[in-house]
């Protein structure tokens, strides 16, 4: 579901990593390290993430020391979040297909967990209901062409297509859609999920995107996000920090992004239900492997720190209320597909 930043500071997060090695609840296997002449012909473990932009990084901090230690080799596929595609892949995988870990963000996993579709690991003062192991934090900003404007535009210039016409990318999914909606429409982000709560507000939120209804262009993933920017396909649009910022550089385009009134949201890993019983403990090994603070300083110094605040003017940061679309996402969802099936 920036360039991001560790769950918490640096220190809070091995803190957490390490809650979250208690959390598996299992140690490696014994010959678990050292293993891979015996390992080297098993069926390759299949790692499934919605932030495709982070394979390289993840390959090079995770995967190959992994499976140069273990002889298990891990294999990468694209997963769009939905629970459907996860059950396909899980528990309903019959003989093949069967995926080991997935990685989204933490309202996919937990409603997966909910849904039995991951497993349910032992809880920690960190994550208390065992529903996945924290990865990192990231945000959904304004991104644009810095090429037509220096000067950064908020939600409020967003819907303002008299000044600035153009197409605009939104992310097809009420999650950060309705909340950027209501920010847009003036709602303070302190009050976001208050208003959201609340039938008003949702028809308030559905009014707003109407309004824009005939200039969005849809994505679905970070990964085109960022395509539909760095292809000129929109004049700005809503996007993955870190997906906008991995963007290569080409032919002198910058795109720009505003962290003022960012939506944060966590992602994290989680273990496959349905796997067989040594695919699962290999499944296990891996997400143990990733968790571990060396592996972590890997990832971060591959990855790159994020930048410091900006202490003359802080920007607002709305976090997405995990516990709030636990409660209402089914709801929105359906309203949300009437809305663009042009119903609603």
């Amino acid at each position: 579901m920036s360039q991001p930043a560790p769950r918490s500071p640096v220190r809070s997060v091995l803190s957490c990593l390490l809650a979250a090695m208690v959390m598996l609840s299992v140690a490696p296997r014994p010959g678990a390290q050292g293993a891979t002449r015996t390992r080297q012909h098993r069926a390759a473990l299949v790692v499934a993430s919605v932030e495709s932009h982070l394979e390289q990084v993840q390959d090079d901090a995770f995967f190959q020391p992994f499976s140069r230690q273990s002889g298990v080799a891990v294999m990468h596929r694209t997963w769009n979040g939905g629970l459907p595609e996860l059950d396909h892949h899980g528990l309903h995988a019959g003989t093949g297909g069967t995926w080991s870990l997935v990685l989204a963000e933490d309202s996919a996993i937990r409603a997966a967990c909910m849904a039995g579709l991951v497993v349910h690991l032992a809880g920690s003062t960190a994550n208390p209901d065992g529903c996945g192991v924290p990865g990192l934090t990231t945000q959904v900003v304004v991104a644009w062409d810095q090429a037509w404007r220096q000067m950064a535009p908020r939600w409020g210039d967003f819907w303002d297509v008299v000044r600035f016409p153009g197409k605009r990318g939104l992310r097809r999914d009420p999650r950060t859609t309705l909340e950027i909606a209501l920010m847009a429409d003036g709602v303070p982000p302190e009050d976001v999920y208050a208003q959201l709560a609340t039938d008003a507000g949702v028809e308030r939120a559905f009014r707003k995107l109407s309004q824009l209804r005939p200039y969005i262009t849809w994505w679905s993933t970070p990964a085109q996000a960022a395509s539909i920017l760095a292809r000129g396909q929109v004049l700005m649009s809503s996007a993955p920090r870190d997906a906008v910022m991995m963007l290569p550089a080409h032919g002198g385009q910058a795109i720009g992004v505003s962290a003022d009134m960012a939506l944060s949201y966590g992602l994290s890993w989680g273990v496959v239900a349905g796997q067989p019983a040594a695919r699962l403990g290999q499944s296990r090994d891996l997400l143990h492997f990733i968790v571990q603070p060396d592996r972590q300083a890997a990832f971060m110094a591959r990855y790159g720190a994020p930048p410091g605040p900006d202490a003359g003017h802080p920007a607002r940061v709305l976090p997405v209320d995990v516990q709030f679309w636990q409660g209402h996402y089914t709801t929105l969802s359906r309203r949300f597909d009437i809305w663009l099936r042009g119903a609603g």
